[in-house]
């Protein structure tokens, strides 16, 4: 018997596509998230995000001067601001004793009523005063106390144009 070799058919070599393409594709998509995060990260560095609220320091004399008062001798610890705007709205706080709060007030505003403890529109503020129009112009006053123990309170001077 003479054998006889099976040959194997050569496969012909057609140029076809390679798995490539979708590796690149799968490797792509991350890698592009991850520098629009890194661009996105270097812009909120680089930006100007600073807001201004419109709201500067101004001397408490001034502030207390827009609604016709002044600062009561012997205030501790002032702090003044106006916000701006198309109306200005003037802030001042300040410490002073609790008994001469009242006489502050009535002095300051002789014609108008005096402080009160109910309907202060918060219950944390203890006695409340408001001024409609004062100092000859259209700014109205609202004066808020907070009792700081038995001998001190925190007074919130707000004067803001009607």
């Amino acid at each position: 018997m003479t054998g006889t070799q099976a040959e194997t058919p050569v496969e012909e070599s057609v140029p076809g596509r390679t798995r490539w393409g979708v590796f690149i594709a799968i490797l792509a998509v991350p890698t592009l998230v991850v520098a629009a995060l890194i661009a996105l990260l270097v812009a909120w560095l680089f930006t100007d995000d600073s807001v201004d609220p419109g709201v500067r320091k101004v001397s408490c004399a001034e502030a207390l001067d827009f609604g016709g008062a002044r600062l009561p001798a012997g205030a501790r610890d002032p702090g003044c601001h106006v916000e701006a705007g198309p109306e200005p709205r003037f802030e001042a706080s300040f410490r002073m004793r609790t008994d001469e709060v009242g006489a502050w007030l009535a002095a300051t505003y002789p014609d108008e009523p005096a402080l009160r403890t109910k309907q202060c529109g918060s219950r944390w503020i203890d006695a409340c005063l408001n001024v409609g129009p004062v100092a000859g112009q259209h700014a109205a006053v609202q004066v808020e106390v907070v009792h700081d123990g038995p001998h001190w309170s925190d007074v919130r001077f707000v004067a803001f144009t009607l």
